[in-house]
């Protein structure tokens, strides 16, 4: 194992700057080749880090810190996919649900699901609370936050547990996501 991650498994700060120093620009970089996105890429180096310090005792048996970190960072984009994907399937389920009640006759719908409004009802109250004030008021999570009276981040913490358990309770069986 290098010094520098016998340094980072031990919390020091210098070390985690050192790092951020060393990988920032490339992490940033293909992050944003890899959404599309320099706000996505931002927020998705960001979380690499803060979970580079959360789980710094797991640095300690790492051979290859920057594999790690460029893995890790992949896997973080993998979930913003997946959460997207899922996040345009419930779209299309409530748009669907709404259209069927003649409330959204004029929106074209491509995914209709008959067991989303049992799932959404299934939900911890927080929860749907943030997936309607989100999908059907069309509020940012800084306004829902206002209207909730959490901070924004509990909001967004709020919205990907949500879809995280409907993707569960909406997946067909046998489809691994």
């Amino acid at each position: 194992m290098t010094t520098l991650a016998h340094e980072l498994a031990a919390g020091d700060a210098g070390a985690f700057a050192a790092l951020y120093d060393r990988l920032a620009v490339r992490l940033l970089n293909t992050a944003r080749t890899m959404t599309a996105s320099a706000a996505l890429a931002e927020d998705l180096v960001h979380d690499v880090f803060a979970e580079l310090v959360v789980h710094r005792h797991r640095l300690a048996a790492v051979t290859d810190l920057d594999a790690y970190v460029f893995t890790m960072l992949r896997h973080a984009v993998s979930r913003v996919r997946r959460r997207a994907a899922i996040d345009r399937r419930a779209r299309a389920a409530v748009l669907a649900s709404r259209t069927a009640e003649g409330r959204l006759a004029d929106r074209p719908v491509d995914v209709p699901d008959d067991g989303l409004e049992a799932a959404i009802a299934a939900l911890p109250a927080d929860q749907r609370e943030v997936v309607a004030l989100k999908i059907d008021g069309g509020l940012t999570f800084q306004e829902i936050a206002a209207v909730t009276g959490v901070s924004a981040n509990t909001a967004a913490s709020r919205y990907r547990y949500a879809l995280e358990k409907l993707r569960t309770r909406l997946q067909p069986p046998g489809d691994d996501p």
